[in-house]
Protein backbone atom coordinates (compact mmCIF):
# COMPACT_ATOMS: atom_id res chain seq x y z
CA UNK A 1 0.00 0.00 0.00
CA UNK A 2 1.09 3.27 -0.66
CA UNK A 3 0.68 5.45 2.49
CA UNK A 4 1.00 8.56 0.42
CA UNK A 5 -2.28 8.11 -1.06
CA UNK A 6 -5.77 8.98 0.74
CA UNK A 7 -4.61 12.19 2.12
CA UNK A 8 -1.79 10.56 3.39
CA UNK A 9 -3.63 7.83 5.85
CA UNK A 10 -1.42 5.24 7.06
CA UNK A 11 -3.17 2.25 7.93
CA UNK A 12 -2.11 0.45 11.63
CA UNK A 13 0.20 -2.49 10.67
CA UNK A 14 -1.29 -4.89 12.99
CA UNK A 15 -4.55 -4.05 11.00
CA UNK A 16 -2.93 -5.03 8.01
CA UNK A 17 -1.26 -8.10 9.06
CA UNK A 18 -5.20 -9.35 10.35
CA UNK A 19 -6.31 -8.83 7.15
CA UNK A 20 -4.15 -10.06 5.00
CA UNK A 21 -4.52 -13.39 6.54
CA UNK A 22 -8.30 -13.19 6.90
CA UNK A 23 -9.73 -15.62 3.58
CA UNK A 24 -12.94 -13.08 3.25
CA UNK A 25 -12.38 -10.36 1.13
CA UNK A 26 -11.70 -6.75 2.87
CA UNK A 27 -10.96 -3.66 1.64
CA UNK A 28 -11.12 0.10 2.92
CA UNK A 29 -11.82 3.00 1.10
CA UNK A 30 -11.03 6.64 1.36
CA UNK A 31 -13.82 9.32 1.77
CA UNK A 32 -13.74 9.69 -2.01
CA UNK A 33 -14.16 6.04 -2.75
CA UNK A 34 -10.82 5.28 -3.82
CA UNK A 35 -9.38 2.28 -2.49
CA UNK A 36 -6.71 2.31 0.03
CA UNK A 37 -6.29 -1.25 1.03
CA UNK A 38 -7.31 -4.69 -0.26
CA UNK A 39 -6.38 -8.15 1.08
CA UNK A 40 -5.59 -10.51 -1.55
CA UNK A 41 -9.19 -12.34 -1.70
CA UNK A 42 -10.80 -8.54 -2.94
CA UNK A 43 -8.26 -9.25 -5.92
CA UNK A 44 -9.44 -12.63 -6.99
CA UNK A 45 -12.92 -11.66 -6.54
CA UNK A 46 -12.51 -8.46 -8.59
CA UNK A 47 -10.04 -10.16 -10.93
CA UNK A 48 -7.01 -8.31 -11.01
CA UNK A 49 -3.45 -9.58 -10.73
CA UNK A 50 -2.67 -8.24 -6.71
CA UNK A 51 -4.41 -5.58 -4.26
CA UNK A 52 -2.12 -3.15 -5.74
CA UNK A 53 -3.83 -3.14 -9.37
CA UNK A 54 -7.01 -1.36 -7.15
CA UNK A 55 -4.58 1.36 -5.13
CA UNK A 56 -5.90 4.57 -5.40
CA UNK A 57 -8.40 4.03 -8.27
CA UNK A 58 -12.40 3.71 -7.77
CA UNK A 59 -14.49 0.65 -9.33
CA UNK A 60 -14.94 2.71 -12.83
CA UNK A 61 -11.13 2.97 -13.20
CA UNK A 62 -10.90 -0.73 -12.56
CA UNK A 63 -11.28 -3.04 -15.70
CA UNK A 64 -13.31 -6.52 -14.65
CA UNK A 65 -16.41 -7.89 -15.49
CA UNK A 66 -17.45 -7.28 -11.49
CA UNK A 67 -16.87 -3.23 -12.61
CA UNK A 68 -18.14 -3.40 -15.96
CA UNK A 69 -21.93 -2.18 -15.32
CA UNK A 70 -21.73 0.95 -14.20
CA UNK A 71 -25.07 1.87 -12.81
CA UNK A 72 -24.32 -0.64 -10.07
CA UNK A 73 -20.31 0.83 -9.51
CA UNK A 74 -22.62 3.79 -9.05
CA UNK A 75 -25.26 2.18 -6.76
CA UNK A 76 -21.74 1.42 -4.56
CA UNK A 77 -20.28 4.62 -4.68
CA UNK A 78 -23.34 6.20 -3.35
CA UNK A 79 -23.15 3.37 -0.39
CA UNK A 80 -20.08 4.03 0.36
CA UNK A 81 -21.27 8.00 0.88
CA UNK A 82 -24.27 6.87 3.01
CA UNK A 83 -21.93 5.35 5.32
CA UNK A 84 -19.23 8.44 5.95
CA UNK A 85 -22.61 10.82 6.13
CA UNK A 86 -24.65 8.77 8.21
CA UNK A 87 -21.71 6.86 10.74
CA UNK A 88 -23.99 4.01 9.96
CA UNK A 89 -23.32 -0.02 9.10
CA UNK A 90 -24.76 -1.17 5.70
CA UNK A 91 -25.76 -4.81 4.68
CA UNK A 92 -26.07 -5.42 1.05
CA UNK A 93 -26.68 -8.43 -1.03
CA UNK A 94 -24.46 -8.32 -4.14
CA UNK A 95 -25.23 -10.47 -7.16
CA UNK A 96 -23.65 -10.57 -10.56
CA UNK A 97 -23.72 -13.93 -12.46
CA UNK A 98 -21.49 -13.23 -15.16
CA UNK A 99 -18.53 -12.37 -12.91
CA UNK A 100 -18.62 -14.37 -10.17
CA UNK A 101 -20.23 -17.47 -9.56
CA UNK A 102 -22.32 -17.04 -6.09
CA UNK A 103 -23.89 -13.94 -4.82
CA UNK A 104 -22.31 -12.61 -1.70
CA UNK A 105 -22.96 -10.49 1.45
CA UNK A 106 -21.13 -7.17 1.84
CA UNK A 107 -21.15 -5.37 5.22
CA UNK A 108 -19.90 -1.61 5.31
CA UNK A 109 -18.76 0.28 8.00
CA UNK A 110 -17.22 3.36 9.12
CA UNK A 111 -13.60 3.78 9.12
CA UNK A 112 -11.83 5.88 11.70
CA UNK A 113 -9.30 7.25 12.87
CA UNK A 114 -7.47 7.50 16.22
CA UNK A 115 -9.22 10.74 16.83
CA UNK A 116 -12.41 9.47 16.01
CA UNK A 117 -12.76 10.88 12.76
CA UNK A 118 -14.28 8.89 9.94
CA UNK A 119 -12.13 8.78 6.80
CA UNK A 120 -13.37 6.01 4.85
CA UNK A 121 -15.15 2.79 4.76
CA UNK A 122 -14.28 -0.88 5.89
CA UNK A 123 -15.54 -3.49 3.84
CA UNK A 124 -16.17 -7.16 4.46
CA UNK A 125 -17.54 -9.25 1.56
CA UNK A 126 -18.00 -13.39 2.61
CA UNK A 127 -20.01 -15.59 -0.44
CA UNK A 128 -23.30 -16.95 0.07
CA UNK A 129 -23.37 -21.22 0.22
CA UNK A 130 -26.40 -20.95 -1.64
CA UNK A 131 -28.97 -18.46 -3.65
CA UNK A 132 -32.28 -19.76 -4.89
CA UNK A 133 -33.09 -19.61 -7.98
CA UNK A 134 -30.99 -17.87 -10.43
CA UNK A 135 -34.39 -16.62 -12.34
CA UNK A 136 -34.42 -14.05 -9.69
CA UNK A 137 -31.75 -12.19 -11.95
CA UNK A 138 -33.97 -10.71 -14.89
CA UNK A 139 -31.64 -10.81 -17.81
CA UNK A 140 -29.11 -11.94 -16.05
CA UNK A 141 -28.24 -8.20 -14.20
CA UNK A 142 -26.38 -7.54 -11.65
CA UNK A 143 -27.83 -6.04 -8.74
CA UNK A 144 -26.81 -5.04 -5.84
CA UNK A 145 -30.03 -5.43 -2.69
CA UNK A 146 -29.89 -3.62 0.21
CA UNK A 147 -30.39 -5.60 3.46
CA UNK A 148 -30.17 -2.50 5.54
CA UNK A 149 -33.57 -1.04 5.85
CA UNK A 150 -33.15 2.79 4.12
CA UNK A 151 -35.24 4.85 6.67
CA UNK A 152 -37.84 4.16 9.43
CA UNK A 153 -40.69 5.60 7.00
CA UNK A 154 -42.15 1.72 6.24
CA UNK A 155 -42.20 -0.81 8.60
CA UNK A 156 -40.62 -4.43 8.47
CA UNK A 157 -43.76 -6.00 7.46
CA UNK A 158 -45.05 -3.08 5.55
CA UNK A 159 -41.76 -3.87 3.34
CA UNK A 160 -42.01 -7.06 3.14
CA UNK A 161 -45.90 -6.60 1.06
CA UNK A 162 -43.98 -3.70 -0.95
CA UNK A 163 -41.12 -5.98 -2.15
CA UNK A 164 -43.81 -8.52 -3.85
CA UNK A 165 -46.30 -5.42 -5.07
CA UNK A 166 -43.46 -3.79 -6.74
CA UNK A 167 -42.68 -7.39 -8.61
CA UNK A 168 -46.44 -6.69 -10.22
CA UNK A 169 -47.30 -9.83 -7.89
CA UNK A 170 -51.56 -9.50 -6.89
CA UNK A 171 -52.79 -9.23 -3.91
CA UNK A 172 -53.77 -12.80 -4.07
CA UNK A 173 -50.11 -13.88 -4.18
CA UNK A 174 -48.65 -11.61 -1.93
CA UNK A 175 -51.14 -13.27 0.38
CA UNK A 176 -49.86 -16.84 -0.24
CA UNK A 177 -46.54 -15.95 -0.21
CA UNK A 178 -46.61 -14.00 3.51
CA UNK A 179 -49.51 -16.89 4.34
CA UNK A 180 -51.91 -13.80 5.36
CA UNK A 181 -55.45 -12.71 4.00
CA UNK A 182 -56.04 -11.29 0.71
CA UNK A 183 -57.89 -8.21 2.54
CA UNK A 184 -54.92 -8.00 5.01
CA UNK A 185 -52.61 -7.43 1.89
CA UNK A 186 -54.97 -4.67 0.21
CA UNK A 187 -55.70 -2.68 3.54
CA UNK A 188 -51.71 -2.46 4.02
CA UNK A 189 -51.21 -1.42 0.42
CA UNK A 190 -53.94 1.49 0.80
CA UNK A 191 -52.28 2.51 3.95
CA UNK A 192 -48.82 2.40 2.48
CA UNK A 193 -49.79 4.31 -0.73
CA UNK A 194 -51.51 7.03 1.72
CA UNK A 195 -48.69 7.67 3.08
CA UNK A 196 -46.70 7.63 0.02
CA UNK A 197 -49.40 10.29 -1.32
CA UNK A 198 -49.89 8.03 -4.67
CA UNK A 199 -52.64 6.36 -5.95
CA UNK A 200 -50.98 4.68 -8.76
CA UNK A 201 -48.74 2.11 -9.19
CA UNK A 202 -46.22 3.75 -11.55
CA UNK A 203 -46.20 6.64 -9.04
CA UNK A 204 -44.97 4.04 -6.09
CA UNK A 205 -42.54 2.71 -8.05
CA UNK A 206 -41.06 5.90 -8.63
CA UNK A 207 -41.54 6.58 -4.96
CA UNK A 208 -39.48 3.88 -3.83
CA UNK A 209 -36.89 4.36 -6.33
CA UNK A 210 -36.06 7.96 -4.91
CA UNK A 211 -36.05 6.23 -1.06
CA UNK A 212 -34.08 3.83 -2.35
CA UNK A 213 -37.16 0.78 -1.02
CA UNK A 214 -37.12 -0.62 -4.41
CA UNK A 215 -33.17 -2.24 -3.55
CA UNK A 216 -34.76 -3.57 0.19
CA UNK A 217 -34.57 -7.12 0.68
CA UNK A 218 -36.84 -7.91 3.83
CA UNK A 219 -35.08 -9.85 6.58
CA UNK A 220 -38.14 -12.69 5.71
CA UNK A 221 -36.82 -13.66 3.12
CA UNK A 222 -33.31 -14.27 4.27
CA UNK A 223 -32.26 -16.89 6.27
CA UNK A 224 -29.13 -18.21 7.75
CA UNK A 225 -26.37 -18.15 4.77
CA UNK A 226 -29.58 -18.65 2.24
CA UNK A 227 -31.88 -16.16 0.34
CA UNK A 228 -35.04 -17.87 -0.22
CA UNK A 229 -37.25 -16.77 -3.06
CA UNK A 230 -40.04 -18.82 -5.20
CA UNK A 231 -39.15 -19.63 -8.79
CA UNK A 232 -41.22 -17.68 -10.41
CA UNK A 233 -39.70 -14.09 -8.78
CA UNK A 234 -38.77 -11.58 -11.11
CA UNK A 235 -35.89 -8.74 -10.56
CA UNK A 236 -36.77 -5.78 -8.50
CA UNK A 237 -33.17 -4.08 -10.00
Amino acid sequence: MNSNMQENIILPNMLITLLDQHNDAYFIKGMDSRFIYANLSVAKKVGVHSPSDLIDKTEDNIQSRLTEDLSIVKEWQWQDNYVITSRRKLVTLEVNPKAVDCPYIVRKFPFYNENNQCIGVLTNCRTLETFSPSEFINGQRPGSFLLTKPNDFFTENECEIIFLNLQGRTSESIANRLSCSISFVEIVLQKIYLRANVTHFDDFTAFCHHRNYHRYLPKRFVESNSILFDDNINSVV
